[in-house]
């Protein structure tokens, strides 16, 4: 049984990963129009380290909190270029009142790893926070979030959200298990 669902999760997380490969010229989250016209970061300069877990497929995961009342474990993915929620986190923000149908955007084209194009729903996430080892909130506002159809697909946290955090770099240490920002 252990074995099933440890293979069962390694599909899913391959399929996502196959999901979120966008062209940055096609889906630029820096970019993608907020009404209003708001800036997207707000984070400070510090140098800071978030702690991450490691799952068994090599996967690192770390703790997010979406719209200020969610808090979501999700894999820290440098190759996805955005944040990826799957229906069921969307439904959860909805029924708690933090996602609305006002926060939906129009669709985005999204290249598969088959090279195909699809069409992705896209909602705002008004604020993604990530707490740091001192308890300090980094919260960035207005990141756009594509809405994957499978509905046990992982939170992907990708590079909208990794590189407003890392103002310079970042670094992963995999013996203290956290990941430093600078």
């Amino acid at each position: 049984m252990k074995k099933l669902v440890k293979t069962t999760l390694m599909l899913i997380t391959v399929l996502l990963l196959a999901s979120c490969n966008s062209k940055r010229s096609e889906y630029d989250p820096y970019k993608y129009e907020m009404k209003g016209g708001k800036k997207k970061q707000e984070v400070s300069n510090n140098v800071f380290e978030i702690d991450f877990k490691q799952t068994d497929s090599n996967l690192k995961t770390i703790h997010v909190n979406l719209n200020g009342k969610n808090s979501y474990d999700a894999i820290f993915d440098t190759g996805c270029s955005g944040i990826l929620i799957s229906p069921m986190e969307a439904l959860d923000m909805m029924k708690q009142g933090t996602l609305r149908d006002s926060d939906e955007r129009p669709p985005i084209p999204v290249q598969m790893a088959d090279g195909s194009i699809v069409q992705k729903r896209v909602f705002n996430l008004r604020e993604v926070t990530i707490m740091d080892k001192n308890g300090k909130p980094h919260t960035l506002k207005d990141i756009a979030a594509i809405l994957e159809p499978n509905m046990e697909a992982a939170i992907l946290v990708g590079s909208s959200v990794i590189d407003n955090l890392a103002k310079k770099s970042y670094t992963v240490d995999l013996r203290k298990k956290v990941i430093r920002f600078e």
